[in-house]
């Protein structure tokens, strides 16, 4: 059944200069008395507010400043680095901007993958040279590089210990690595186009990846042999998302068959797929067949997608800037549906606890918007500045959102 979908709501954006956090460290350490940073705010149909934001040293408090809006624009200081923007004339009401607290300059191409460790202590990124570096996340220092993938990287995940990565790239390949000592003992060869996603089942005795070649193929880790090839479509399956199969479900979930020896914990998974082709699709891995199928909005191609089952939500970012959320209790009608430009979402991921979901997108902006709380989101609740138009290819969360890393193509990680 087609999604039954209105069109999508436009939302306003705010920009800020990418370096404002040197320019409020400049004037910390009294290499500038007084110096400002640019403000914009942009909403479809509305003429653009292009503002500044004067920023001194603060008389009252020592190692703090003071922040002053011009030309539209109203801040109120949080800390050092972050602070609230609205702009009355756009109808944006407060809005959190940060910056970055660290940057690391890690590859010199893009970095197509990143992820963290489930503690939060690694890195691993993945650039469009087939490089793949594990670092550390606390001061950004390369501890292995992991060379074996001769095409660029697509995805790279670490598994639950934190001492394993997978990657896949587009040579076809997916690979598993120690990232203790840089030992690639398993790859896993099949597709025959380029591998462009994964995901880890449980524990890791199983793993999941996505490509071109229009399959989705479940692995056994230990033999890397092919469990099951699923899907089998006629474009490629962009992205993927693994969860629990939702308790309470308009989808009927098929008859089981009979469980291969090799698979573990699969059979109370569900497997979202966004396709080329925009159709966006769930795998029951119990039965490895089709538990639903809907479209996006206009067809366009899906590039990202998330689920969180605990909120029984489904997110997909489309080429064309569109992110539309839908409850999988109910699939074939999306929550809400929005915009700000036509720059392709990249990537979407949901904070768990929240269930709020944070975006990448190809235009360099990085934002958060609520999704629980409200079906009518006007506007984003946060912005995440550091990256100066390169595309953000990769987002990542830690500690309930307490810090966000976020790479792309200017080969660098940021920490907020």
């Amino acid at each position: 059944m087609p999604n039954e979908i209105n069109n999508p709501i436009h939302i306003p954006q705010v920009t800020v200069q990418s370096d404002w956090v040197e320019v409020i460290s400049d004037v910390l350490r009294g290499t500038v008395a007084s110096e400002s940073f640019w403000v914009s705010c942009y909403r479809k149909g509305s003429a653009s507010v292009h503002g500044s934001v004067q920023v001194k040293k603060s008389l009252v408090e020592s190692h703090s400043v003071e922040l002053t809006g011009k030309d539209g624009i109203v801040v109120e200081k949080i800390t050092n680095y972050s602070f609230y923007v609205s702009c009355e004339k756009l109808a944006i009401m407060k809005t959190i901007i940060k910056g970055t607290k660290a940057t690391f300059k890690t590859h010199n191409s893009a970095i197509k993958s990143m992820d963290i460790s489930p503690g939060g202590g690694l890195f691993v990124t993945g650039d469009n040279e087939g490089l793949l570096k594990v670092g550390d996340t606390s001061d950004g220092s390369v501890r292995r590089e992991l060379k074996g993938h001769v095409a660029d990287i697509t995805t790279c995940r670490f598994f639950p210990s934190g001492q394993v990565v997978l990657s896949g790239a587009s040579d076809f390949q997916l690979r598993i690595w120690s990232a203790l000592d840089g030992s690639n003992p398993v790859t896993l060869k099949g597709h025959n186009k380029g591998v462009t996603d994964s995901a880890i089942i449980d524990r890791g005795r199983n793993v999941l990846s996505s490509a071109r070649d229009g399959t989705v193929r479940l692995w056994e880790c230990g033999s890397a042999s092919i469990i099951r090839t699923i899907g089998n479509y006629t474009c490629a399956v962009n992205k993927i998302s693994l969860g629990l199969f939702p308790s309470e479900s308009i989808i009927e979930r098929k008859p089981d068959n009979e469980i291969d020896s090799r698979e573990v914990a699969t059979d109370d998974k569900l497997v979202i797929c966004v396709l080329e082709d925009g159709n966006i699709k769930g795998i029951d891995l119990m039965s490895k067949e089709e538990a639903f199928t809907t479209k996006s909005y206009r067809n366009v191609p899906l590039h990202s997608c998330a689920y969180s089952p605990k909120h029984n939500l489904v997110a997909v970012g489309s080429a064309e800037g569109v992110i539309e959320v839908f409850d999988i209790r109910n699939i074939n009608r999306d929550l809400f549906a929005i915009q700000r430009n036509d720059s392709t979402i990249y990537d979407l991921v949901f904070i768990e606890e929240t269930g709020d979901l944070l975006i990448g997108q190809g235009d360099g902006s990085a934002f958060q918007i609520p999704t629980v709380l409200t079906s009518n989101i006007s506007q984003a609740s946060q912005e995440f500045i550091g990256f100066d138009m390169d595309p953000i290819y990769s987002i990542r969360e830690i500690n309930n959102g307490k810090f966000i890393y976020a790479a792309g193509r200017d080969g660098s990680l940021r920490r907020f």
